[in-house]
């Protein structure tokens, strides 16, 4: 096999590379594990270079057919991927912010938005810092939503990130605004939003 491996062009290997990390971050996502430097970004950086990757091993076929098919299939994926990433940007365009633990370097990384329809529903996700730089773990398995009318303020600010108590060992941090006490346990990896009554 490694015989095989050093024979593949330096294309190749980028190619079946891309395909590795592929199939390793979809696998860390089912666990809820992300790369910090991805969570942002998405998909669309790995799809770009996979896209690349896939566009320059069609390059190098040397039959005709093979080429133009492969060229020709990636092509047709095109609009579809495009089409995908439009439609993600339009719908889920989340902003990024980070609180910081009171002492150590660790991180909490919010994901905000909102969307109005009639009332305003923000939304949030929450990932943590791991013992393994670079990766994160999403403590919420459902987005976090708060509704609320005539609001016109900033996410962050109805979330109550300028209002942060964490506990004595750092496993609970609670935001408290005038809208929702919203707790974050580390240790069991549970959100839990707490809607204030008018």
């Amino acid at each position: 096999m490694f015989s095989y491996l050093k024979r593949m062009s330096k294309t190749t290997k980028f190619f079946v590379l891309m395909i590795v990390l592929d199939t390793l971050i979809y696998l860390m996502r089912i666990k809820g594990y992300y790369f910090s430097l991805l969570i942002p970004t998405g998909n669309l950086l790995l799809t770009v270079l996979t896209l690349v990757a896939a566009l320059t091993v069609a390059f190098q076929f040397k039959s005709k057919v093979k080429k133009y098919t492969a060229i020709c299939a990636l092509i047709l994926l095109l609009p579809i991927i495009s089409f995908n990433f439009v439609l993600n940007a339009l719908l889920l365009d989340y902003s990024y912010s980070t609180v910081r633990y009171p002492s150590g370097p660790q991180k909490i990384t919010i994901e905000y938005r909102n969307a109005s329809l009639g009332e305003t529903h923000h939304f949030y996700n929450f990932y943590k810092t791991t013992a393994i730089p670079g990766v994160s773990k999403k403590i919420n398995t459902d987005l976090v939503d708060i509704m609320t009318r005539g609001y016109v303020g900033d996410d962050l600010a109805l979330l109550g990130t300028d209002n942060v108590k964490w506990s004595k060992d750092n496993n609970v941090i609670t935001f408290k605004s005038s809208y929702a006490t919203t707790t974050i346990n580390f240790k069991e990896n549970k959100v839990n939003a707490n809607l204030v009554k008018d």
